[in-house]
């Protein structure tokens, strides 16, 4: 009997133990949130990552694409010369310094980004990676003396004291636009993003592009689609990669704003659509 009654608690302990690790997975998946995407094998992102970059923003845009379940390479100004883009799907510029861009890239490297993307890449620029986009780039009201990507006929301009008084940063509501691009067809009417010295993004009259944001305080473009030859480039002049509520973007920039809700699921839709999936 008694070890009857022994072998009784040790059964009632295991199963307290496991009821209780049961619980505690159930709380961490809670607090993560969505779990990681299956992995798409036959998708190769190249994130750039060189001088100029921002750290957090390359990080945080690391850590969205591996959730959407994509190959993620950090590629430098030297592999973008060298030709390194041909086995990739897409390129993402992240946030960052653009005129740093134009340095270090030079005449060839914004040549083989720009075949890269007329033959049927896909291009994401976020913030500085926006700015790089415009056939000409202005900051603090003065036009840069900078080489740029020009992907549309327009200018790319910021900061704006109106939306955030520079230096600071904060965030913005972007009010969504064009609700028949499939994009953005989905969204709620205006999202709230991180606004950090970014962009506003005005293309000319005949550019042939799709707004799909616009800053609530200003009402100028902040987030275009359009397609570029044969390639899809999706440009934001904010920071939805970064989650100022979650710690899945590896990051703890601007933890103390409020998010509102993730951009993540946005940008997935904006990534399918650059992949034509």
């Amino acid at each position: 009997m008694r070890s009857i009654a022994q072998a009784c608690v040790g059964l009632c302990a295991f199963l307290i133990i496991l009821s209780l690790s049961q619980c505690q997975d159930e709380q961490d998946n809670t607090i993560q949130g969505p779990p990681v995407q299956a992995p798409d094998d036959t998708v190769r992102i190249a994130l750039y990552s060189d001088r100029g970059c921002w750290d957090e923003s390359i990080r945080a845009a690391d850590n969205m694409f591996a959730w959407m379940g994509y190959e993620v390479s950090l590629v430098t100004a030297e592999d973008i010369k060298n030709d390194s883009l041909d086995s990739f799907s897409l390129l993402c510029i992240p946030g960052g310094d653009m005129y740093q861009y134009a340095q270090s890239l030079s005449t060839q490297g914004i040549g083989n980004i720009k075949s890269f993307i007329y033959e049927g890449g896909g291009y994401i620029g976020i913030c500085g990676g926006a700015y790089f986009a415009g056939d000409k780039v202005y900051w603090l009201g003065a036009q840069l003396p900078m080489g740029s990507l020009g992907l549309f006929s327009g200018r790319t301009e910021g900061p704006k004291d109106e939306i955030v008084p520079y230096p600071d940063y904060g965030m913005s509501r972007i009010n969504i636009a064009d609700t028949a691009h499939p994009i953005i067809e989905t969204e709620a009417d205006s999202t709230w993003v991180l606004y950090y010295w970014g962009p506003v993004l005005i293309p000319d009259a005949n550019a042939g592009v799709a707004v799909l944001g616009r800053y609530e305080k200003t009402n100028l473009p902040a987030i275009l689609a359009f397609e570029y030859g044969s390639g899809r480039v999706f440009l934001v002049g904010t920071h939805p990669e970064i989650e100022e509520d979650s710690e899945r973007d590896g990051v703890t920039f601007a933890d103390e704003l409020d998010d509102r809700g993730s951009d993540w699921e946005l940008m997935k839709k904006a990534t399918l659509w650059c992949l034509k999936k």
